[in-house]
């Protein structure tokens, strides 16, 4: 008479005590297990860290400040005229607001090699529609080689561009990253108020 085959449980060579109770797992059920363990860890963390981190007030740190790309670019400068020794905005007529009859000067400190053309990109980041109002496709030639430093008079960006706050990007090629930006206001002109006519006795 042929002897029954045993079941499979009772063929295993050797158990660890306790596993008769425990639900076995195959590796595969393990890996998948461990990834979603990581991953409730890793939530957990970065849920601790909005709540609790950053200023220590529940508010979390903004890396990127308001109006600027996050880049490494250089800082331009703006003012109302030019160093006539150094080709860049004078010291003393620095300003980031314009209006109506002003110069608006901007120039970048020379480091390097001063690519020309460069290519500058004006985006309106408030008063206004929040868009691009000028893309970086048509190059400018650097009236001074040696320095990137621009003149236009503010009559002429408030008709283009009208009055809001701006952020200006330049690049040395349209499709590469900016190689320095910043960010000026363009002041609407004062309106007058209507003068009636006065009655005659």
């Amino acid at each position: 008479m042929r002897q029954r085959l045993r079941p499979f449980r009772d063929r295993v060579m050797a158990r660890r005590p306790g596993d008769e109770d425990s639900l076995p797992l195959s590796p595969r059920a393990r890996r998948i297990g461990g990834w979603i363990a990581a991953a409730v860890l890793i939530g957990g963390i970065a849920l601790a860290f909005r709540l609790l981190g950053g200023n220590g007030d529940g508010t979390v740190v903004d890396p990127t400040p308001s109006g600027s790309t996050g880049s490494s670019a250089q800082t331009v400068t703006f003012g109302t005229a030019l160093d006539a020794t150094t080709g860049e905005v004078a010291a003393d007529a620095q300003t980031s607001r314009f209006a109506d009859g002003d110069l608006f000067v901007y120039s970048v400190p020379p480091t390097g090699v001063i690519p020309d053309p460069v290519f500058v990109e004006v985006r309106r980041t408030g008063g206004g529609t929040v868009e691009t109002v000028q893309a970086p496709v048509g190059e400018q030639d650097l009236p001074d080689p040696t320095v990137i430093a621009f003149t236009v008079p503010t009559a002429l960006l408030l008709a283009d561009f009208g009055p809001g706050e701006y952020l200006m990007l330049i690049y040395a090629a349209p499709t590469g990253d900016p190689i320095a930006e910043g960010t000026f206001e363009l002041v609407a002109p004062l309106v007058s108020p209507a003068v009636s006519p006065s009655s005659s006795p």
